[in-house]
């Protein structure tokens, strides 16, 4: 069934009412009723929040719309990636195109952006590589079997972290045993011939010293998968040409009907690890994974091996936590980080020549290197019972280097770099100042106000605000209003680019800047159920898009350049409002779960109207139960996730999608392992997300079908 983008489809209505039913069964507890303990939301009593306000606080005193995917939550429903956890949030939709799994929040997810508009945090410590301003769930040096759990903060959060927090944070939290163990997982999908093995590793020393590690290793052989456009060779994209190629899309000699055969691979390795001796920590991570290209992107052949992505990046910290004092907390971070980034595009313009080094060809390959330095330190004060502060302060130090250009047959050694000299290699520093103060007016009212410098030596700094009322009429019940300013700082890629033909680099870049308004409504009822409303409106200004010019534009270099080249310029502008319902049940007599729907709208200001933005669903939901058959040994768990239709770049819409899992967990089976074994899309739902432009003539990649897996895990304790 195709519908419009703003219609309530039959599967968004349905969500809404499974909530609101659920929500309102139970009666709720009265302002003047005493708190009885076996009432309240486990969850509530025993998770704190983290990043929030760089310091442990409850759900209802972070001043910011949070929500956090617990391990119980990606055991129970199976979630096989960090993508699909991250799937389970409230007005959260991630399009998972097999090299790259995009984010998008309230309805913005753009594809080509490389989800350089919220920040990535793994134990509180940021991922952002800043040569492209970007990073990669995919890529994050710990997998999902490794997460403890998932906290999502939804809304600007430059105020503490500067830029990149445009949309929020999403701090990944590794899992550290309680005791003396050795932790081994493994996991297996049938449909891409999938498998994952997992393992973590603690021993703690009588001397205060202890060692923990973890490590991952993910190959995926791929699936066969089907591209309509490039099916038929009737269509003028296609047109044979005199050597027998069809353009760049297509090899005549290995023509495939639009079939891409097994090209969706992907290897990873991943470790990360922590020594520590009292407050004293040495930390490293480390993270590598290689692509294959399923689809024809830049223009690249079709169905070729060549077409790959890959990345790598590794860290090393020495750090210091400790109280100095009663009331006083320092925290000390000296960090070094390595990010390095390819692309290889297999290309067939060499036919054009008398003599070419090799055919089809060039190999065209894309590197980037980001190098640096690091200093954070950060005081966490308690000036009274009533008063706290954050007070913060961080230097960077960033090299870069890009090449661009004409490999040789193996791809891995370019031999015409088109980028020039000067804008090879380039240097910059970043200086953070912050502050957040909270004053508890009294045992109902709490005021938060925070405040963010910075200086970029390659661009423009800014001074973010953030302020927050936190009021509790009573127990059961949180209202929050937020105000916050959030912005991006433009990447060096952004501004000084420049490969002497089709892009020019533009120093005067700003960064572009986002002003959000939040209503938090939230309450506890009885029998272990909570519900939450959230309601928001964003406005983005200077959003940096990529534009073309012409020769008639002062901007336009002349000489060798084309006369239409491209520079990315301060001319976007958005806006977003959303809705979110949101209900939680703890496992009480052997049954919990979980529901949420999320009305959001994201518009894109166009010289006469406002139009839709490039997908955005504007309806999503989730709906989730579990079930403890044998309570602590075994249990049965379903999911369903509602996405509704979905614009593409070439103004088509795709279906709305309603995907149904199922899966059964068995604990401590023959007293010494856990087992899972479940159905992913288990109606065999057939469904597409959409591409950016840069996969023309591609628009959509389709998505699995159903798919059997089995997981393993044992745990060793010393």
């Amino acid at each position: 069934m195709t519908t419009t983008n703003s219609e309530l489809s039959w599967g968004a209505t349905l969500l809404l009412t499974a909530v609101i039913v659920v929500a309102f069964a139970p009666i709720p507890v009265t302002a003047g009723e005493e708190r009885d303990i076996a009432d309240l939301d486990l969850q509530t009593l025993l998770d704190v929040v983290l990043s929030a306000s760089k310091h442990e606080e409850t759900l209802e005193e972070a001043p910011a719309n949070v929500f956090i995917v617990t391990r119980d939550m990606i055991e129970d429903y199976a979630c096989r990636s960090i993508a699909e956890a991250l799937s389970l949030v409230p007005g959260v939709h991630i399009t998972e195109g097999y090299s790259h799994s995009q984010i998008g929040v309230r309805g913005v997810s753009n594809f080509g952006d490389w989800n350089s508009q919220i920040m990535l945090l793994i134990d509180g410590r940021p991922t952002t590589e800043q040569y492209g301003g970007t990073h990669s769930i995919d890529v994050s040096s710990v997998t999902i079997g490794n997460i403890d759990r998932i906290e999502f903060i939804k809304g600007p959060a430059s105020s503490l972290y500067g830029s990149n927090a445009f949309f929020g944070i999403i701090n990944l939290i590794t899992a550290v045993p309680e005791e003396n163990s050795l932790v081994v997982n493994s996991s297996y999908f049938w449909d891409t011939e999938h498998t994952g093995n997992s393992a973590r590793l603690l021993h703690q020393f009588d001397n205060d010293l202890s060692v923990f590690v973890t490590g991952s290793w993910l190959d995926r052989k791929g699936s066969d998968l089907y591209f309509k456009e490039l099916s038929v060779l009737a269509e003028d994209d296609l047109a044979l040409d005199d050597d027998g190629y069809y353009q760049y899309y297509l090899d005549s000699n290995s023509f495939t009907g639009g079939v891409a055969q097994h090209m969706n691979t992907m290897e990873d390795l991943s470790t990360t690890g922590k020594i520590k001796w009292r407050e004293l920590s040495l930390g490293f991570r480390f993270a590598r994974t290689d692509n294959g290209i399923p689809h024809g992107f830049y223009g690249a052949l079709f169905n070729r091996p060549e077409n790959s992505v890959w990345e790598q990046r590794y860290s090393v910290d020495l750090a210091y936590s400790g109280t100095v004092s009663t009331g006083f907390e320092l925290t000390t971070r000296l960090s070094y980080n390595h990010y390095s980034w390819w692309d290889k595009i297999l290309y067939n313009y060499y036919e054009w020549e008398a003599e070419p080094d090799y055919l089809p060809g060039p190999i065209w390959k894309d590197s980037e290197l980001n190098e640096s330095y690091g200093l954070e330190t950060r005081a966490n004060v308690d000036f009274s019972e009533k008063n706290t502060a954050v007070l913060g302060a961080e230097v960077q130090f960033h090299k870069i280097r890009h090449e661009s250009g004409e490999a040789d047959a193996t791809g891995d050694n370019i031999v015409y770099d088109y980028i020039p000299k000067d804008n090879a290699q380039n240097e910059g520093q970043v200086y953070n100042v912050y502050a957040q103060d909270e004053h508890q007016l009294s045992d109902k009212l709490k005021l938060v106000g925070g405040l963010h410098f910075n200086h970029y030596t390659y661009t423009t700094g800014k001074v973010m605000p953030k302020a927050a009322i936190i009021f509790r009429p009573n127990y059961q019940s949180t209202v929050k209003l937020v105000a916050s300013r959030g912005f991006r700082s433009p990447s060096f890629y952004e501004i000084t680019f420049d490969d002497g033909f089709l892009f020019i680099a533009n120093e005067d870049l700003e960064p572009q800047l986002i002003t959000s308004y939040e209503l938090i409504l939230s309450h506890e009822f009885p029998f272990g159920f909570s519900a939450q409303m959230a309601g928001n409106l964003s406005q983005m200004t200077d959003l940096i898009v990529q534009t073309v010019i012409d020769d008639t534009d002062p901007a336009h270099p002349g000489g060798d350049y084309l006369e239409e080249v491209s520079q990315f310029r301060n001319l976007g502008e958005m806006s977003t409002q959303s809705v979110e319902l949101s209900l939680h049940r703890s496992p009480i007599y052997g049954l919990g779960g979980f529901a949420n729907v999320t009305y959001q709208k994201a518009t894109v200001k166009g010289a006469d109207e406002d139009v839709l933005a490039f997908n955005s669903p504007k309806w999503l939901g989730n709906f989730g139960l579990t079930y403890q058959v044998v309570p602590g040994r075994f249990s049965v768990s379903s999911k369903v996730n509602y996405v509704s239709t979905l614009k593409c770049w070439d103004g088509s819409f795709l279906d709305e999608r309603f995907v149904i899992d199922a899966n059964l967990s068995f604990k401590k089976v023959a007293g010494f392992f856990d087992a899972a074994l479940g159905v992913k899309n288990i109606l065999d739902e057939e469904y597409s997300v959409p591409l950016n432009y840069d996969y023309a003539p591609t628009v959509n990649i389709r998505r699995p079908g159903r798919s059997v897996y089995a997981e393993l895990s044992t745990s060793v304790g010393w």
